[in-house]
């Protein structure tokens, strides 16, 4: 096997690739790269050859940094014996990509499951995904102290009876009863309970488009519960310091 590596080959080239953020093709520049060349003897006549480079790349958009290996291989051909190439980019997107948000104000653990959620429905981890938004609202409920909530059931008879209730259902509704949530925020997130527990115990696998807007009222979630009350507090501490 005979393999050699030059440095910056491509170096400062232009190329068009999705950008995750800008959701759309855009030009990136090639910041560093490295450039392999393989070859692989299989007797007297004939090898195996590759052709790769492994770029750090950046957005000439919004500037983001992202990882591309653009390889060709003599075995990977079409009818016509021409080389396909293949690429790769890290972190991985698509047109229908979520971008993770930052939060200054999220707590570490809900932040971390929020992270590994986006990752799993991106890479098309979907039952994965619905769990972590099941998990999502577990913890918000207990972020907040919420261990208990109102829940309304019929008797046999058809009478209404309310209880409190220490599972899922009536966590939720504890954060709306503590004046956390409203009522249709409240509301919004039992269809995530509901989402989660399919992933979870009924081995369902759930719809891309479900998740995508189940994601997105996770990060509604945290700007009303800790990003826009903080943002209020350092208005109000500016304003009085005027």
């Amino acid at each position: 096997m005979n393999i050699k590596f030059e440095n910056d080959k491509t170096k400062n080239e232009t190329i068009k690739v999705l950008c995750s953020s800008c959701k759309n093709n855009t030009n990136h520049n090639v910041l560093t790269s490295i450039n392999e060349i393989g070859t692989e003897p299989l007797g007297e006549y004939y090898s195996i050859d590759w052709n790769t480079d492994y770029e750090i790349i950046q957005c000439l958009g919004c500037e983001r940094i992202s990882f591309r290996n653009h390889s060709t291989n003599s075995e990977n051909t079409d009818y016509q014996g021409r080389p396909i190439s293949t690429t790769l980019i890290y972190p991985k997107r698509s047109k229908d990509t979520i971008a993770a948000k930052h939060y200054f104000n999220v707590p570490y653990n809900l932040q971390r499951i929020y992270s590994e959620t986006v990752e799993s429905y991106n890479y098309g981890n979907l039952t994965l995904c619905g769990a972590g938004v099941r998990a999502l609202v577990e913890g918000v409920c207990k972020e907040n102290g919420i261990t208990e909530g109102n829940v309304e059931f019929k008797n046999k008879d058809g009478s209404t009876v309310t209880q409190k209730k220490t599972n899922l259902q009536g966590k939720i509704n504890g954060l709306h009863e503590s004046g956390k949530l409203t009522l249709q925020h409240s509301e919004i997130l039992h269809e995530h309970r509901f989402l989660g527990n399919e992933a979870i115990h009924e081995l369902s696998l759930p719809s891309k488009e479900d998740l995508y807007l189940a994601i997105e009222i996770v990060e509604n979630v945290f700007d009303t519960l800790y990003e826009i009350p903080s943002k209020g507090l350092e208005l109000k501490s500016k304003r009085l310091k005027k």
